[in-house]
């Protein structure tokens, strides 16, 4: 890695820190909208995509690196917030992190494998300029309310269909202005 790259993935290091702590700022300690905001997962995908994309520019194994590396930063980054945002009871602020991370094991092995998957999409997605991938991601964001809905996940019905018309607005405005040599 270059030293141009060394500081595209430091800020990248430092977008994925104000994603998480934004993030679990976002969703708060209560329900509602803040709550469903929160809990969309679509936009998780987005941090590797990049990093592999601006970083990994089609070097697969370094996107896919990079990827893992934006995940893991993102979602501690969400977890120590966590520990100021939710009100976890009456210990000390080491405890109230042990157990904001313990409530997120799964969103780690999840992480480990879908950070360097969409870090390497990134990555391929520099080399081949393909349009199918940016849509592919595009349709993350249509299709997670549907996926919550299979899984009884709680939601909101106006952020799955903000979320929903995002999807479709980006998927539009990558086909019409992706390049007419971009092929599949």
């Amino acid at each position: 890695m270059n030293a141009r790259d060394g500081r595209r993935l430091a800020t990248l290091v430092v977008v994925a820190i104000a994603f998480g702590v934004g993030d679990s700022m976002l969703k708060g300690n209560g329900g509602g909208i803040r709550s469903a905001l929160g809990n969309t997962s679509a936009p998780w995908l987005l941090l590797p995509f990049v990093g592999g994309a601006f970083v990994g520019r089609g070097r697969m194994a370094v996107g896919a690196a990079v990827g893992l590396v934006l995940s893991l930063v993102a979602l501690c980054s969400f977890y120590v917030a966590n520990s100021f945002v939710l009100q976890l009871g009456p210990h000390p602020w080491t405890a109230d992190m042990r157990l904001a991370f313990d409530g997120g094991k799964r969103f780690f092995v999840l992480a480990i494998l879908s950070g360097p998957i969409f870090g390497w999409l990134g990555s391929w997605w520099a080399r081949t300029k393909s349009i199918v991938v940016p849509i592919g991601m595009a349709i993350l964001f249509i299709l997670e309310p549907f996926a919550a809905l299979a899984t009884q996940s709680s939601g909101s019905a106006v952020v799955w269909m903000g979320e929903m018309a995002v999807g479709v607005a980006a998927v539009l405005a990558i086909v019409r202005f992706a390049p007419k040599s971009s092929a599949p």
